[in-house]
């Protein structure tokens, strides 16, 4: 499954995107703000990309990641998933690298897998949360179509470290299509 939009193209994470998942995640300002440990090897980061290529091969997956890659030239931009924690409802999480922030890819990508989720996945709700603390992922989901719906106290610890989250989301009934960009209202 390759999903596009204008400037991107959407693939499944292959074990071969594991250096550029590491180089990734290792950078200062990447890890920590969209709430996953920093990987400590690049061994680390090989056995987290091979789970989500695993993922991909169940009859049924618990979490669709795609690789983010620009159309022009192929550059790797970062990742995108989907995971379903509930049944019919699509939660995201992305990461970018940064020398590509601040030029909409991930709100274009995040837009994409919104639109998959509830059009071909059948998804009733769609969702995500991010760090109170980190307005550009907030961006992401606000271009998205997602609306803000409360802030979560609390609701993440990593290490020592307890966060509150934003919580966004969009519901079926709220109209899905009309909330995206007139380009992808298809």
């Amino acid at each position: 499954m390759t999903l596009t939009t204008r400037r991107l193209s959407l693939r499944p994470i292959r074990p071969s995107d594991a250096p550029l998942v590491h180089g990734m995640a290792t950078r200062k300002g990447v890890a920590v703000p969209a709430g996953y440990p920093t990987p400590k090897t690049l061994r680390a980061s090989r056995a987290r990309v091979a789970r989500s290529v695993a993922e991909w091969r169940k009859r049924e997956p618990k979490r669709l990641t795609f690789s983010i890659i620009r159309r022009e030239d192929a550059a790797w931009l970062g990742l995108v998933n989907l995971s379903w924690p509930h049944a019919g409802v699509g939660e995201l999480g992305y990461s970018l690298h940064p020398r590509y922030w601040g030029r909409g890819y991930a709100s274009e990508a995040v837009r994409r897998v919104v639109d998959l989720a509830f059009g071909e996945l059948g998804a009733h709700r769609v969702q995500a949360t991010c760090w109170v603390k980190n307005p550009r992922s907030a961006g992401v989901l606000r271009n998205a179509g997602l609306r803000k719906e409360g802030t979560l106290r609390g609701y993440l610890k990593r290490g020592r470290m307890v966060r509150d989250e934003f919580m966004f989301g969009l519901a079926r009934a709220d109209g899905w299509r009309q909330q995206l960009p007139c380009e992808l209202r298809g």
